[in-house]
């Protein structure tokens, strides 16, 4: 309710709209598909400046009932969030894997990353990272486990 609350009386000088097309641009020219540790270092500068000025942001509608201003900007608030741990995380992973493809690491690093990354954000330019492994069993012996393998295209 604090949440709500406070961002329904928010009262800055930015808008919900213009934060959001910031925030868009930013992760697709530093973290589309194709990335480097250039580009994702430029993003995380990027996008730390764009969350930061969330806390400025202004909502027009302060009704409780259909309140679509209300809504984009609780949902721009999650999408800052998960565009922060996005672009954090594929700086933190030196491979490329699936549909995360680093120029400067092309290739896949099971040594060293065959594993699951937890992300936490802790402000608009932190972000800390834990691990847990990856379990390549089925839980029956009636499926055969699948083994990884680099994706081809």
């Amino acid at each position: 309710m604090a949440r709500l609350d406070r961002l329904r009386n928010a009262d800055g000088a930015r808008s919900t709209a213009t934060i959001r097309v910031e925030m868009q641009k930013t992760m697709q020219l530093d973290a589309a598909v194709f990335r480097s540790g250039e580009s994702l270092a430029q993003g995380i500068e990027r996008i730390g400046v764009t969350f930061a000025s969330f806390a400025d942001v202004r909502i027009s509608d302060r009704s409780l009932i259909w309140n679509s201003d209300l809504i984009e900007t609780l949902e721009l608030e999650n999408l800052l969030l998960q565009a922060t741990a996005t672009i954090h995380s594929a700086a933190n992973r030196t491979e490329s894997r699936g549909a995360h493809a680093r120029e400067d690491f092309p290739q896949r690093d099971d040594r060293n990353w065959l594993k699951h990354t937890l992300v936490w954000i802790d402000g608009p330019r932190r972000a800390r990272f834990d691990y847990r492994p990856v379990h390549l069993n089925t839980l029956t012996g009636d499926v055969e486990s699948i083994p990884p393998k680099a994706r081809t295209y």
